[in-house]
């Protein structure tokens, strides 16, 4: 049951073949195989008795067959004693989150996981071989701290929020979204959400907000929408098609782990992406130092040339 709202709170919204599936690959990673399968009888039965006993706010979605809390903040107030694993993860999680995920919202999750270890056994891994555990993510960090907070609320309780939001284009909007999607993208906060301005899913970077009012609106968080976003699938930014880059040196070695495309591929010194955006092409081949050149399109071609050419001349624009 403790795992049932685990998944409920991470806004999975899972089937109950879905929830029977995640018990049973549970045991099998962690080698304690108690069932070879769980019914979905059982899982049912597990989740009336949240419900009846525990008086869990769980709502059922019969047009997707899926589960959801009604409140994210419910708590399922049961004794648990957490593994050296489960600790451990916790522990590298808290680390990742103190680069990358801004306060107040830092300081709640190092807290929480703080309370979770205090029961737990941590003795595996002493102080100085934390201190010694580095991650350096880089950005994150939000101008305006307050709106990430109303931001990453509304997505965490399926609220819909007002913003005012700047497209760095001169045009400032005012417009009520529905965040479905929270990600961390080329070290910066962004939503995918439903705009009801647009009548469309939009990408919004959190930057941009200039503010935002979380409103008593919620709405069902869509499938398809968080389906979408993917390591290919990450901007709303116009893609160029079939690109081809010389590349030398070490930027071969770069280019083999720090894919632009899941489907990239290299042949004989050559870089071949399907698609990519000049938001995420342009920098990597000016941060190669000269060892990625652009063979084509034409248009990227020209694109790089005038950057690094800005960049001589100093100038800002």
């Amino acid at each position: 049951m403790n795992r049932i709202v685990s998944l409920l709170k991470m806004n999975n919204c899972p089937t109950a073949r879905k929830i029977a599936d995640e018990l049973s690959d549970l045991e099998v990673a962690s080698g304690k195989v108690i069932h070879k399968n769980y019914s979905i009888r059982t899982i049912y039965r597990d989740i009336d008795a949240l419900r009846n006993e525990f008086h869990c706010p769980i709502l059922f979605d019969r047009a997707t067959d899926t589960y959801r809390l009604e409140d994210t903040k419910w708590e399922f107030n049961w004794p648990s004693y957490l593994s050296e694993e489960a600790s451990f993860a916790l522990i590298i999680g808290s680390h990742v989150a103190e680069e990358i995920i801004p306060n107040p919202l830092r300081a709640r999750i190092k807290k929480s996981v703080d309370e979770l270890l205090k029961r737990s056994n941590t003795g595996f891994i002493g102080n100085a071989n934390l201190k010694s555990l580095k991650i350096f993510a880089g950005g994150g960090e939000p101008e305006n701290k307050g709106v990430f907070s109303v931001i990453f609320d509304s997505w965490r309780t399926h609220r819909s929020v007002k913003i005012v939001y700047d497209n760095q284009k001169g045009s400032i909007s005012e417009r009520v979204v529905d965040p479905h999607v929270l990600y961390y993208h080329l070290r910066e906060w962004r939503i995918k959400a439903f705009c009801h301005k647009s009548n469309d899913d939009r990408v919004f970077v959190i930057n941009r907000i200039r503010n935002a009012w979380q409103l008593n609106e919620t709405f069902m968080p869509n499938k398809k929408t968080i389906d979408s976003v993917t390591a290919d699938h990450l901007s709303s930014y116009e893609k160029l098609k079939d690109v081809k880059i010389k590349l030398t040196g070490d930027a071969v070695k770069f280019a083999k782990v720090n894919h632009m495309h899941s489907k990239q591929k290299i042949k004989n010194g050559v870089l071949f992406i399907p698609e990519v955006s000049f938001e995420v092409a342009v920098p990597w081949i000016l941060a190669q130092g000269g060892q990625a050149s652009v063979i084509e399109p034409a248009e990227l071609k020209k694109r790089v040339r005038e950057v690094a050419q800005a960049v001589i001349d100093g100038n800002s624009d």
